[in-house]
């Protein structure tokens, strides 16, 4: 599968491919208490490795999530992972760049992958920026049931995104660049979640995961 790493000859020098039988505690660490806006329980049980995989598995108003946390702070770099998400309406698959600060939003937001609609056909990459939350959006069609790599290289000036080695977005606003570290996050939200995030409906499996087959880090 094309990789954005591999067209632009990025070197890795980091990352996790999930062989093991279990999340790499001082890589990461996993999420517990409310979920995102307050709706639903972010569960460390919702989360396993296993196969070559991470997965995050979601159920009625549980899920999780996990934030990396191995050192050293990163500001700016590269990172790409490989991941698919079930189809299901209610739960929304997130990839993103976080602040260490937790200052949200003065602090930025980076949106990789955020697939909401449960058909699983439209990925939205969102860069959130400023106090008042000022957003700028792409969006890219296919088919995210199936594999697919993401990518983000944020730099000092510049934030841009790629689909399978693709170039689907790119940021040069000044206004909008984080300039402090950031880490990635890996989560399923619970819906419902204002106009962005449905509630499940009838049409909503018992559970849907999301898989991720691996991270990487590069220079």
């Amino acid at each position: 599968m094309p990789t954005a790493a591999d067209r632009h000859g990025w070197k890795q020098r980091g990352g996790d491919e999930f062989n093991g039988s279990s999340l790499d505690a001082a890589t990461w660490r996993l999420y517990g208490g409310t979920g995102a806006n307050g709706v639903g329980i972010r569960s460390p049980q919702a989360v396993w490795v296993g196969n070559g995989l991470l997965g995050i598995s979601a159920s009625g108003n549980v899920s999780g999530g996990l934030a990396w946390q191995a050192p050293p702070a990163t500001t700016y770099g590269k990172w790409e992972f490989r991941a698919r998400v079930e189809p299901g309406t209610g739960y929304a698959p997130a990839v993103l760049l976080w602040p260490d600060s937790d200052n949200w939003p003065i602090d930025g937001e980076i949106d990789v992958m955020e697939i909401v609609e449960g058909d699983r056909q439209t990925n939205h990459t969102t860069v959130h920026y400023g106090a008042d939350d000022q957003r700028d959006e792409g969006i890219v069609t296919g088919d995210f049931t199936q594999w697919h790599t993401y990518a983000v290289d944020w730099q000092s000036d510049s934030i841009t995104v790629y689909l399978d080695g693709e170039q689907v977005y790119r940021n040069t606003n000044p206004a909008a660049i984080p300039h402090g570290p950031m880490h990635l996050a890996i989560q399923l939200d619970v819906g419902p979640q204002g106009t962005w995030i449905p509630a499940p409906d009838a049409t909503t499996p018992d559970a849907v995961s999301l898989y991720v087959d691996w991270v990487r880090m590069y220079h």
